[in-house]
């Protein structure tokens, strides 16, 4: 069972590995975070929102029916705040908003493209060197391969994506950082934190980036 970040009656965040499988794939003896939490919480539980499997970081499922229409009313109309870390390649200095629709091109890949969905990534760098930026980075909308697809537009990949990328042994290295959301029960605001693991920590010291994990 991965660390749990929060947990009440109604909601159970967890700090998901990278690598880890969220739901059924193409593997059906594969073992998913989905059905680990449900065999944690001794029911099944409601899968709301979703990671890659490279991705690291928070995740929350939902244990009662009765809250899954407002918390999914809060993705609707974008009041669930999702802030990642990111680790890019080359030097990106400056803040700035990616506005560019995403569409699929092929059956695991997406692109930007006319005709796809409004996407939109604010882009926030922490620190920079010549060989790789680490950025802080809110969804304003949250499409498949988001980040990857919008970084790679700008000529920034993330270190370690082999599809939007250079082909390379690591997982793309992406962070689940930081979830905030209005809890449906209490109607209070909740935010839940990661820490930052190992493996991106010391990805970002080889190009003399530190990271610090979320308080």
């Amino acid at each position: 069972m991965p660390d749990i970040l929060f947990e009440d009656d109604y909601l159970i965040f967890v700090n998901k590995p990278a690598q880890m499988v969220v739901q059924r794939g193409y593997d059906p003896d594969e073992r998913i975070l989905l059905d680990i939490v449900s065999e944690h919480v001794g029911r099944p539980v409601y899968l709301l929102q979703r990671l890659d499997r490279g991705t690291s970081g928070v995740i929350f499922f939902s244990k009662r029916s009765e809250m899954n229409v407002r918390l999914t009313r809060q993705f609707e109309k974008k009041r669930i705040r999702k802030r990642y870390l990111a680790l890019c390649t080359g030097e990106l200095a400056q803040k700035q908003t990616i506005d560019a629709p995403i569409v699929r091109i092929g059956a695991i890949k997406f692109g930007i493209g006319d005709g796809g969905r409004r996407c939109v990534t604010h882009v926030e760098p922490l620190a920079a060197a010549a060989s790789a930026s680490l950025l802080s980075i809110v969804l304003e909308t949250g499409r498949t391969h988001q980040i990857r697809v919008h970084l790679s537009a700008i000529g920034h990949p993330l270190i370690g994506d082999w599809l939007y990328g250079e082909r390379s042994e690591q997982r793309p290295m992406l962070h689940a950082a930081e979830l905030t959301l209005t809890h449906p029960a209490s109607n209070t605001p909740l935010v839940v934190r990661a820490p930052v693991p190992d493996d991106f920590i010391e990805e970002a010291g080889r190009h003399g980036l530190r990271v610090l994990s979320p308080e």
